[in-house]
């Protein structure tokens, strides 16, 4: 069968009219469309251009919040935090025309000192050329600042030409960035205590650190938008800056505990120990806090550093020693100069404990104010272990015979009376093994041996403040407790929050946690501790005219036996009414014998002696002179005064005779008396009459004495 032959298909012409049909129908919609297009622009283009522009962002740039200052009780400022300004540059701007590049490069390194080839690469390099965001200058001042706008000024009462003009029309793509940065007015002082914040407004360590949410702001926000109209529109959302705080520290009594911390610091740099060459000791540290509020007047140690320079360790390390150090080696060494020993360090308190076991076996009933013992120079609690010594042989003691000289025996036969619960009991009550909650970061609980773990032996020890360990504040707040009526206050650092115009957000109340002994309690062991500084371990820490009660402190270091110790002194005055407690610890002094406690006596008695004075805290007993001046108190030195008969002289220096009997004329002169004898008022003194010559005059050596430019003369002579 044949094959099919394939139908041929035609493009008809009726098809291409079609087609041109419709093509030509599709070309007058365009028309149409592209006259509707010209005729709405033309019309309306501006209205709709203008809607679309104020529908973009112009610009926006975020403002920062100051950060809260920390001022001390007083007002003075501690911790604050200043504008400054950083120089930006939009280096796409600057781009954008060759003519601006030059003009602005001179603008940047003449206003501003900055390396030219620095300036240029990041205009140029492909990294940055299309930037608009390049910081060039960090925390330049107010003034600086004011020098650019100055050198950039177009004003026409300033005499420019018109180069100079063509010059400063072409420094283009600078702006300025406000920012604050952190300042420190007071250098060192209090360095411990405030910590620090960095650029990121990060506190670190501190109160700096503890308040960091109390000192931090929000930031605010700049918009720059153009409106309908084409008009630049701008839109600032304000930053909410932070609060300032106030803290309990009085800045003079902190710069007077410094001060002799600095001095001991001198005074025993070069000590015989090797460990802690060039320091007087491994750490020492004072606390002064007010016992009947919990607030804490002052804290420091010898880890003094600046706080606007955070990062120098030159006066702990030579340039060698810093050189060779790897950077975790630097990072610890800073870590232990930031560190604040006095509620970071747990030790062993020693002998300063006794007052808290005194009174907590009073207070329990465990024994009686008419407790007795008798002190062989030793005690074995336990017959498979050592006899545990004591500083002398005492003899018959009463109970403040025990604190007064420190009896160890003593202080055993209590604890074994009072037994492993009540004892553990009292600690607990005592806030010990547990944190004060100051409000100071990094604090240390300290560890307790704990019921369980507690026999005859720990318990004995823990009498007298070794097996243990707990921290300078703990300690500080139990004696705090002990003498100031047997009230237990939460010890604290800041007592106000306020907003950035002064005005109180909130007041940090003293906070009562406990009672831990009686009234009763408290009185008797203001006896006994009284005691202690008048007749017993402490009386070269005495000062004239107060009456003060403290405790002495020294605890061997682990292991026992390595001639290693940390000693210490506690004390409160007026013992009577107390109104101040001094604590100081130091950490392995750098002395022949380290048991010595007269270097903690000494630390705390020229502290008491400047600060009580300044603390309205005035001497109740009689005082010699020189033990007023060693207060730093007036002393009346003005000389007695006499009364004493004198002839009478005229102006001249001539003697004056009664008219009648012409006897010389006599009057009462006070003259004072002084340890060389008499120092008359009139300058003439009590002399024989001089004789007058011929014309009237007397001799110019007739005053005894009297200097030339003292004696009156008429115009004759």
């Amino acid at each position: 069968m044949a094959a099919r032959k394939k139908r041929e298909q035609k493009f008809t012409r009726e098809m291409q009219i079609k087609l041109m049909a419709i093509f030509a129908f599709i070309l007058l919609l365009l028309v149409i469309l592209n006259f509707l297009i010209a005729y709405i622009n033309a019309k309306s283009g501006d209205q709709y251009a203008k809607v679309v522009l104020s529908q973009q962002t112009y610009d926006s740039k975020t403002i920062p919040y100051r950060r809260g200052e920390i001022l001390d009780r007083n007002g003075n400022v501690l911790a604050k935090s200043d504008k400054v300004y950083n120089v930006v540059l939009d280096c796409k701007v600057i781009n954008s025309s060759e003519d601006y590049i030059e003009p602005t490069i001179r603008a940047l390194t003449q206003v501003f000192g900055l390396e030219e080839a620095d300036v240029r690469n990041r205009i140029s390099s492909e990294e940055t050329k299309d930037s608009q965001y390049q910081i060039v200058k960090y925390g330049i001042t107010l003034e600086e600042k004011q020098a650019y706008e100055d050198y950039t000024d177009l004003s026409e009462d300033r005499s420019l030409t018109q180069a100079q003009r063509e010059e400063l029309e072409n420094v283009q793509g600078i702006w300025f960035e406000e920012d604050y940065v952190r300042s420190y007015p007071m250098d060192s002082v209090a360095c411990t205590v405030l910590g620090f914040s960095n650029s990121l407004n990060d506190g670190i360590f501190g109160l700096e650190a503890y308040y960091d949410d109390v000192l931090n702001g929000v930031d605010g926000r700049e918009y720059g938008y153009l409106n309908s109209d084409r008009e630049l529109q701008e839109n600032i959302i304000d930053p909410q800056n932070g609060n300032n705080v106030v803290s309990t520290i009085d800045v003079n009594i902190q710069q007077v505990v410094e001060k002799y911390i600095a001095q001991l610091e001198e005074e025993n740099k070069n000590g015989p120990q090797e460990s802690t060459q060039g320091h007087a000791s491994k750490n020492t540290a004072v606390i002064v806090a007010d016992p009947n509020t919990g607030e804490i007047l002052a804290m420091a140690t010898d880890k003094s550093f600046d706080l606007n320079d955070p990062q120098d360790l030159s006066s702990w390390y030579t340039e060698k020693e810093l050189a060779a150090m790897t950077d975790e080696e630097k990072s610890e060494a800073l870590n232990e100069m930031w560190y604040n020993f006095c509620v970071s360090e747990a030790f062993e308190v020693g002998s300063t404990y006794k007052p808290i076991v005194v009174a907590s076996a009073l207070d329990s009933g465990s024994i009686t104010t008419s407790f007795g013992v008798t002190c062989n120079g030793y005690l074995q609690p336990v017959a498979e272990e050592d006899a545990i010594g004591c500083t002398g042989i005492h003899g018959e003691e009463s109970l403040g015979d025990v604190l007064k000289n420190s009896c160890n025996p003593g202080m055993m036969t209590i604890g074994m009376d009072m037994g492993v619960e009540t004892f553990c009991e009292y600690q607990d009550i005592f806030g010990f093994g547990k944190r004060t909650g100051i409000d100071l970061p990094n604090e240390n609980s300290g560890s307790l041996h704990g019921v369980n773990k507690m026999g005859i032996m720990e318990l004995c020890t823990s009498s007298f403040g070794q097996g243990f360990t707990a921290t300078m504040v703990q300690e500080l707040a139990a004696f705090c407790a002990v003498v100031n009526g047997g009230y237990y206050y939460k010890p604290h650092v800041v007592k106000q929050i306020l907003d950035e115009d002064n005005s109180v957000v909130s007041n940090i109340e003293p906070l009562l946690l406990s009672q831990p002994i009686s009234t009763k309690t408290s009185y008797q062991l203001r006896e006994y501790l009284e005691l202690v500084v008048s007749e017993g371990t402490a009386t070269d820490a005495q000062i004239a005219g107060y009456d003060i009660g403290g405790k002495t402190g020294t605890a061997e270091k682990l292991p026992r036996g390595n001639g290693k110790y940390v000693i210490s002194y506690i004390a409160a005055a007026p013992i009577d009414d107390p109104q101040v407690v001094v604590y100081a610890v130091i950490d392995e002094p750098n002395i022949e014998n380290q048991e010595d406690g007269s270097y903690t006596k000494n630390l705390v008695k020229n502290i008491m002696q400047e600060i009580l004075p300044y603390m309205g805290i005035y001497p109740t007993g009689e005082l010699t002179e020189e033990e007023e001046q060693s207060l730093g108190m007036q002393v009346d030195t003005q000389p007695q005064t006499e009364m004493e008969v004198q002839y009478v002289y005229d102006e001249w220096g001539n003697l004056m005779y009664d008219e009648t009997t012409w006897e010389p004329l006599t009057e009462l002169v006070p003259v004072e008396v002084t340890e060389s004898g008499y120092e008359a008022d009139n300058v003439y003194g009590n002399v024989t009459p001089p004789e007058q010559s011929d014309d009237g005059t007397v001799d110019e050596n007739w005053a005894d004495g009297a200097s030339q430019e003292e004696l009156i003369y008429d115009d004759a002579g």
